[in-house]
């Protein structure tokens, strides 16, 4: 070939690849496209969330409190943040805006605290790390590893790093990655919502009032407009509400009052039942002692039609919490030490379900067992979200209770009962209970005809009342509600808020954001066994270092071979 046809058939080459270029371009332009190479598509957003960015109708932003001089696990954690916000970006254009946000960039210190002290009523949880200096030396550093999010005006907080004390350091951040996209798809679209939905409270039957409910309630409203209220037989009371809560109740429902929920349920709405099937006169036991009794309400028998039986019984467990306990010998003073209380559980649930995934342990205060049963309610999805440990048992009542229980160390042999059911999630249609039976007396409106059959939909039961109860203390001469799962004797706050949101969320979801908390990444770690062989780091250092060095020249050396044989001779 002369050098004239080896011009042209360059100048040729050249015009394709031009043409290709330019081809793929417009294409581009024309369809919108990415490719995400991951096993696990951690790089891709779900329909729900790029529908959601795609729709936005003004700006959202974020401002993410997480810069500055961090330990490499969060440096990684908040590169998925990144990640996740330019992923997102790129489906809503300029319609989403971000920011991060390092506090410790304001030198003025007073003006600081005052800053992380807003940004701490506001709902964004605190966390401290140990940060190293140029020195070598650590300090302690308070950072907020979440978010405020802002739309036309309205701002609300989202909490971005898990924390179960069960699981590692590293499991904690991966489950923080994995429920990145579902905590911002959840808070933009609850802030882009042309109308809020409502969620309600019934009273009129003993149940937690507004102030032991508090925290719950104050979440709650970030998504739904929360409302209280008696239903006194009137089945449009609970018309145009998404679902209702009945906390604790303490007194028996009227036949009409069992009529409108039952009827609201089979008109599609959701229920949710915090129930005290055992009531242990806890108050008496600072005295030393107390006997539990069972607490009948009147829901039992329509929650056995829909699918679930209530034990009357006490369910013991040594994976409990903890409570002090005064040890010092009678005549001295008080000394107090913490010790296990087996009629604390602290629950948990499937790992891999939606709304229990990488979850907090629950805190609970003298729970009772549930049992799910077949009849009419066969038809019926049952999913059991809590649960005791492998080392529990059943106390049925009247049951005498003594503070000296806790002085001794529980006898494994008694603890043989496994993963006693406490929480149960049903799903389907269902069957009234007042299927064949005359409207009770009451009700509003008198000639109100029933319904046999419900629309799909969902009704929770939780057989302890106090899951929902925040703590209340006095505090500056007023009554203050505390976060609800936090414990005063240990510190820790547990994960019934969380539990509880993610259930509401679960039930009332129709998006198919809530089932982003299902996503799983795969957790890549080093191998420790591995790092701590210093002849095998070597190997594997020297192993990256010279192989790709290697590789670099021996592609050299064939190309120069290669032209070497096409243009010469």
């Amino acid at each position: 070939m002369d050098r004239k046809d080896l011009k042209r058939r360059n100048l040729l080459q050249l015009t394709i690849a031009l043409a290709v270029v330019i081809m793929l371009s417009v294409l581009s332009d024309m369809k919108f496209f990415r490719i995400d190479l991951t096993s696990e598509k951690r790089h891709t957003l779900s329909r729900s969330s790029r529908h959601l960015m795609q729709d936005l109708d003004d700006v959202v932003f974020v401002r993410i409190y997480l810069d500055g001089d961090l330990p490499p696990e969060f440096v990684s954690f908040r590169k998925s943040i990144r990640e996740l916000m330019d992923e997102c970006r790129a489906y809503a254009g300029g319609k989403l805006q971000y920011e991060f946000i390092n506090l410790y960039d304001e030198s003025d210190e007073v003006l600081r605290h005052k800053m992380i002290g807003e940004l701490y009523d506001s709902g964004l949880k605190v966390t401290n790390i140990q940060v190293r200096d140029r020195e070598g030396g650590t300090s302690a550093k308070i950072i907020f590893p979440g978010a405020m999010i802002t739309y036309r005006g309205y701002e609300m907080p989202v909490n971005l790093l898990k924390n179960n004390p069960s699981l590692s350091h590293e499991l904690n951040l991966n489950n923080s990655i994995q429920t990145l996209e579902y905590e911002f798809a959840r808070a933009i679209h609850s802030l882009t919502l042309d109308e809020v939905p409502r969620i309600a409270f019934i009273e009129g039957h003993g149940e937690l009032d507004s102030l032991q409910t508090y925290s719950l309630m104050d979440e709650l409203k970030n998504f739904f407009q929360v409302d209280r209220g008696f239903i006194n037989g009137n089945t449009d009371a609970l018309l145009n509400y998404e679902a209702i809560i009945i906390a604790r109740p303490v007194r028996m429902f009227s036949e009409a009052d069992k009529f409108a929920i039952d009827q609201y349920i089979m008109r599609g709405g959701k229920a949710l039942f915090f129930l005290d099937p055992v009531h242990p006169f806890a108050d008496s036991l600072s005295g030393g002692t107390t006997v539990a009794l069972a607490n009948q309400v009147g829901l039992e028998d329509m929650l056995f039609k829909y699918g679930i039986r209530i034990n009357y019984n006490l369910v013991a467990d040594m994976q409990c919490n903890l409570i002090p306990v005064n040890t010092a010998p009678a005549g001295e003073q008080a000394r107090f030490t913490m010790m296990p209380w087996v009629y604390h559980p602290l629950l948990s649930g499937p790992p891999a379900h939606p709304v229990t995934r990488g979850l907090n342990y629950v805190k609970s205060e003298f729970a009772s067992s549930l049992d799910t049963i077949g009849g009419s309610s066969r038809d019926v999805a049952k999913t059991v979200l809590l649960t005791t440990s492998a080392s529990s048992r059943k106390r049925d009542v009247p049951l005498y209770i003594s503070m000296q229980e806790v002085t001794v160390q529980p006898d494994p042999a008694l603890y043989t009962a496994s993963n006693l059911p406490v929480a149960i999630l049903l799903e389907g249609s269902f069957d009234s209970f007042y299927k064949n039976y005359p409207v009770p007396k009451g009700v509003v409106p008198s000639d109100y005809e029933v319904i046999s059959k419900s629309s799909p939909t969902s009704v929770f039961v939780l057989a302890d009342g106090d899951i929902p109860a925040n703590e209340v203390q006095f505090e500056g001469g007023a009554y203050r509600a505390q976060p609800l799962g936090f414990d005063k004797y240990t510190r820790q706050t547990f994960g019934n808020r969380e539990f509880i949101m993610n259930v509401v969320n679960f039930m009332t979801d129709e998006t198919g954001i809530m089932e982003l908390r299902s996503r799983e990444f795969k957790l890549r770690l080093l191998n420790r066994e591995v790092i701590n062989q210093k002849a095998m780091v070597l190997k594997w250092k020297l192993v990256n270092t010279l192989i790709p060095l290697f590789l670099v020249l021996l592609s050299g050396v064939a190309i120069q071979f290669i032209r070497k044989r096409k243009y010469t001779g």
